[in-house]
């Protein structure tokens, strides 16, 4: 229950870092330009400032430093924190630090390793999504754990930082893993 919250946080800052780097496809000239099939272009200040908050995140994460931990997420009393079962579920920055003061007592500090094999993403205006699926590896009293990771979030900014609206990380059946040629490539991997 808990290691998908220590893991999937950590590579967020994985997800962004790849799937924000490539420069928007162009428009085909013969097709008329429509709303709904055009990506915003991506702001390079944006993803800077909201890998600075992954970063951060990231960094508390493995410190086991609540304070700085919850200054990633909005101070909102419907932020949201879910996993992967129904009773997974902490709304509000009280809960989400109850949860996290909980989390940090299930791993040993800067043992995670994570790798994203597919990540995407965007931003439009004061708002941003992160998608990822990832392996993740880190230690419990000196014994190694893998696991993997589904992850997805919501992003706003907030007093002119980027910080998580919602998170949610869990972790897939063995069963219900694709095989590489059935996962779907992200445009921005």
């Amino acid at each position: 229950m808990k290691k998908w919250l220590l893991g999937g946080l950590t590579f967020l800052a994985l997800v962004l870092v790849g799937c924000q780097s490539q420069p928007p496809a162009e428009k085909p000239a013969d097709k008329p330009a429509t709303a709904a099939a055009e990506k915003p272009a991506r702001d390079p200040k944006v993803i800077e400032e909201i890998r600075a908050t992954l970063a951060q995140h990231d960094k508390a994460l493995g410190e086991k430093n609540l304070d700085a931990l919850m200054d990633t997420y909005i101070n909102d009393p419907e932020t949201v924190a879910l996993g992967t079962s129904n009773g997974e579920l902490w709304v509000g920055p009280e809960n989400i630090r109850n949860a996290y003061s909980e989390i940090f007592k299930d791993y040993d500090p800067n043992t995670l390793d994570v790798k994203c094999d597919w990540k995407t993403g965007q931003h439009l205006g004061d708002m941003a999504w992160l998608a990822a699926i990832c392996k993740a590896k880190d230690s419990l009293k000196g014994k190694a754990r893998q696991y993997e990771l589904n992850v997805s979030a919501a992003m706003l900014k907030q007093n002119g930082k980027w910080r998580f609206a919602m998170l949610h990380m869990s972790n897939p059946p063995a069963s219900s893993a694709p095989a590489a040629a059935d996962t779907p490539k992200a445009g921005g991997e």
